[in-house]
Formats: structure tokens, sequence, C-alpha cells
């Protein structure tokens, strides 16, 4: 029989109380590994690229975007889910821009927390309606992208330009697959050749794009 291969969680947790609850909530298909501080996590994210993180809110209150830049260019494939208490909508929307999947908040089940994991893993993004709304009207009223990338649209296959119109109908790495009878493996790649060839940094930006070319 095959072994099935676990996801790489690294929890990055200094409260012991909520550690716990984490150990204990998770189901086994994840291989866990537990930090107390960024330290020993960067040292150990450095050497083994987790394919997650789960990393305390009270961490990156010293300075957000400083601690997600460096867990990002320690582990550049690794997705990083924030938990926390809840947080202001500007809190969450900021982590958001400068890395992280989503933002958890600690005060729910972990049942799920389980989906949140999945979903972040399988690149979508985790946090309240409201907070995806508000994100959007900040980007839709943001700078124009450049004429650059607007002739960079030139340089995208038909499959790339497929699935970036799909993005921009919101449709999952999963939907996608279906839709175009393809793997979620191929749909990753071709997005991160269309975030090289547009210049443009997730998901989410790539939809506002393609929404206004509409």
């Amino acid at each position: 029989m095959t072994d099935i291969v676990k996801s790489t969680l690294y929890v990055v947790i200094p409260e012991k109380y909520l550690r716990d609850s984490v150990e204990a909530g998770l189901p086994d298909e994840y291989d866990v590994s537990f930090y107390n501080d960024l330290e020993a996590y960067l040292s150990a994210a450095n050497q083994h690229h987790p394919d997650l993180t789960l990393c305390h809110q009270t961490l990156l209150e010293a300075d957000q975007a400083v601690v997600l830049a460096s867990i990002k260019t320690t582990s550049p494939e690794t997705q990083v889910l924030v938990i926390g208490p809840s947080r202001p909508i500007d809190t969450q929307i900021s982590a958001l821009k400068h890395g992280a999947r989503g933002y958890f908040d600690s005060a729910l089940t972990m049942a799920k927390l389980h989906v949140a994991l999945q979903g972040v893993l399988h690149g979508e993004v985790w946090v309240e309606r409201h907070v995806i709304s508000g994100l959007i009207d900040e980007l839709t009223f943001a700078p124009e992208l450049t004429e650059q990338q607007k002739q960079a649209l030139d340089s995208l296959s038909p499959k790339e330009l497929e699935v970036s119109e799909l993005v921009s109908y919101g449709q999952t790495n999963k939907m996608i697959a279906n839709k175009m009878v393809i793997t979620e493996r191929t749909v990753k790649a071709h997005l991160t050749n269309i975030f090289y060839k547009m210049n443009i940094p997730d998901r989410l930006s790539l939809a506002i794009f393609f929404r206004d070319l509409q």
C-alpha cells in the first residue's frame, strides 16, 4: 500500500494553551512541527520549507510587513495563515497585502481551522467576507497597472488567458482544473507563469486586473 504523503505544517504560537488546542484538534493528515518563537521557526523553515505555516498574530505586531517578508523570503512556496483573536479589518487586510493567505479567528473551532488550512493549501484565501469586500474596494481604487503589464497580455498562452479569466470570475483552482480538464498542479503552474509574465504579485490582483479588462 502506498503511504499517504502528509502536508507539512509548521505552527508558530508562543501561547501553550493555543498550541495544545491546535495539536489536539487537527486531523492526522499533517506532519506538524511546533515552535515558540520566530527565530527557531525561520531556522527550521530555511532547511525544510513547509507547505503551510500557522503564525500567531502577536508575533507580527512589532512589524507585520517585515515579519511576513522574512517568512516568505525564507520559504517562498510556503502558504501562511495568521491565527489570533479577532482583529480590525485593516489589520487583516494588511496581513493579506504582505503575503499571508488569510487570518483565522482563534475563537473558531479547530474543525474550521482544518477547513481554513486546506483552503489556503489549495490556493484560496481565508478571511471573513467583509474583509474581502474591503480589500477589493481598496484595490479597485488603486493606481492602474503599468502599460508594460498590459503589453504582457500578448505573451500569455491561450491556456494562461483562460486560467486568468476564470480566476477573475472567482473560480478556485479545483473548479478551474475541472472546467479545463487539467490537474490542479497544472493550474498552479499556469498561475506561476502568469504572475511572472504579468509582474502581478497574487491571485486577487490578477482577478482585479482581468475584471477591469471586461
